[in-house]
């Protein structure tokens, strides 16, 4: 895990090397400090040379000046460096979950993710930075300092070395405790930020249903399991200090019991026995301070977890190594003996999946919730990847074709309107790098958007707000298909979403629809049965499998599933 943290500092290893030769000059001139103490009680004080009353003084300011200077570049160094490791750690968290197919989301929730990509990070950032400026630097003054105190009492120093392995003790074990402590910790952060996000997404069914009160008394029982783990991380990070405070007045004791014998038996000098205590307490300060490092590092460490648990979350739909071209889609799409599972499901969600659609035929997808219309659409996007069988277009497989190929020939309008707290021209024009604003007033006229945008408080440049809050539901669904048309793909996939729009609306909407769907291969979720009447092939699914084929009227007169939800559907309008 350390092994694995430390590669991010791989990228800046000549900062790092800086940084490191800044922490060796620290060190000296800590140790020197330190050093110049005995010269400076036995010959000053003792009035033997004089010469030390200026020397010592001017020498202990010069060290301070370097010190200082080494500090600011090893700080100003690690500074930098700690948040290019938060930048490449996010953005890598970032991509990889961009990167992944559909599935993985099935069962992860937006706030934990939102809380790795953010708390845990932080943490990690800490712990890295840590290990590597109070660990080296500490390390660095305690092997400088030992040098100084074995230079002036080598049987002193091996005595105030005794109670160094009783140190380790609390190190290790403090942090243990802090690592696990830390660990329930996020966990709970991640559950109180999934809880957040939820209750902000869905406040007008909090309020409907009056469950203020309930979401309250969740959000107060995570908080205050947070609030627990917290308290624990603090307590363990306050009795570390005592403790080790403790063995470090024993060793200090001893060592004035001792060495005040000696000098009472002549065998050493006030001087040299002041000299050494001073070097001790400060060699005790790194050794305390490695103490409180470990415990930041065990918190990066129970975060490092987590992260990497993402991180390490393999990506099912990936590239091939060496991509097929594809050309603009002329002939036909071919579903060839196609099932899929998901990972955490014991049933398949399509099975044996058998379906041709030819170039400019508009193709409706219609069964029950739940018989995998939405999913098998899903497969021809390849935002999840089947686990038997295979689809083509134009004769080649589509897991021989870069994603971005693909996708650049397929146009997608969702039931769920997705739009961004960005401008209405922005929104129109999402995936576009030059944004033509001309043409994105013509594609709007013909998706019946532009007499709305025009009366918006700026017109295409009004912000919208989260989810395109500041508008209606057909406004939204216009805006979606004006983006659509201004892709101008040759295939389009239409997850229909006309049923809840107010008669108006729905009017506007399937006008743009008809437009959107000219000259072009559309894949259509069908929900309205009413809407796909003159479709050239009307695909009846059930249970994941295809029960039925045909036109809207062949179908009425073979009966089964289609007749049946047709008829419900009429006997609802009367």
């Amino acid at each position: 895990m350390y092994r694995r943290l430390l590669r991010f500092l791989l990228p800046y290893k000549t900062k790092l090397l800086i940084a490191i030769i800044a922490m060796i000059i620290l060190a000296a001139c800590t140790a020197a400090l330190a050093w110049v103490m005995q010269p400076m009680l036995d010959e000053v004080l003792s009035g033997k040379n004089k010469l030390y009353i200026y020397l010592v003084p001017a020498g202990i300011i010069m060290l301070y000046i370097i010190k200082g200077a080494a500090f600011y570049t090893q700080a100003s160094m690690m500074a930098f460096i700690g948040q290019r490791i938060i930048y490449d750690i996010r953005k890598q968290i970032y991509d990889h979950l961009t990167a992944q197919s559909l599935s993985f989301f099935t069962h992860r929730k937006t706030g934990e993710m939102l809380g790795r990509i953010t708390y845990d990070v932080t943490l990690l950032q800490s712990a890295v930075s840590t290990t590597v400026t109070s660990l080296m630097r500490d390390m660095m003054t305690i092997i400088f300092l030992l040098g100084v105190i074995f230079y002036q009492d080598w049987l002193l120093a091996l005595l105030s070395l005794i109670v160094f392995p009783i140190m380790v003790y609390p190190i290790v074990r403090f942090g243990q405790k802090m690592r696990q402590a830390s660990y329930d910790g996020q966990v709970a952060m991640g559950h109180m930020s999934s809880l957040v996000e939820e209750t902000i997404g869905g406040i007008r069914v909090v309020k409907a249903f009056g469950m203020e009160d309930y979401e309250r008394k969740r959000f107060r029982a995570i908080t205050k399991d947070f609030m627990n783990h917290q308290i624990r991380a603090l307590k363990v990070q306050a009795l570390s200090f005592p403790v080790m405070e403790m063995v470090a007045g024993l060793g200090v004791a001893g060592i004035l019991l001792y060495g005040g014998l000696r000098v009472a038996d002549g065998e050493a000098t006030a001087g040299s026995l002041m000299a050494f205590i001073v070097s001790l307490l400060m060699l005790y300060d790194p050794v305390r301070r490695l103490s409180r490092a470990n415990n930041e590092i065990q918190q990066g460490l129970a975060a490092a977890e987590r992260i990497f648990n993402i991180l390490d979350a393999p990506v099912d739909v990936q590239d091939p190594k060496h991509p097929k071209p594809m050309p603009k889609f002329s002939n036909s799409i071919e579903f060839k003996q196609l099932s899929f599972t998901y990972s955490h499901a014991s049933k398949p969600v399509l099975s044996n999946i058998n379906l041709s659609i030819k170039h400019g035929e508009v193709v409706a997808l219609v069964g029950r919730s739940g018989a995998g219309k939405t999913s098998l659409a899903n497969m021809l996007l390849r935002f999840m990847d089947a686990n038997q069988g295979c689809i083509e277009i134009d004769g080649i497989n589509i897991k021989d074709i870069k994603q971005s190929e693909l996708r650049a020939q397929m146009s997608l309008v969702t039931q769920e309107i997705v739009l961004f707290n960005d401008t209405v021209l922005h929104n129109i024009a999402y995936g576009h790098d030059n944004i033509n604003r001309d043409e994105v007033v013509r594609i709007a006229k013909i998706a019946n958007a532009h007499e709305f945008i025009e009366k918006l408080e700026h017109g295409y440049d009004t912000l919208i707000g989260e989810r395109g809050v500041i508008l209606s539901g057909g406004q939204r669904q216009r805006l979606s298909l004006a983006r659509a048309l201004l892709k101008n793909a040759p295939i389009l996939v239409l997850d229909e979403a006309t049923s809840s729009l107010d008669t108006e609306s729905e009017r506007l909407v399937q006008q743009a629809i008809d437009k959107l769907m000219q000259g072009r291969t559309v894949l259509v979720i069908a929900h309205r049965l009413s809407t796909i009447r003159n479709a050239d092939k009307i695909v009846v699914l059930d249970k994941g499998t295809i029960t039925q084929i045909g036109s809207h009227q062949d179908l009425l007169k073979q009966g089964g599933l289609y007749a049946e939800l047709y008829q419900l559907q009429f006997n609802d309008k009367a």
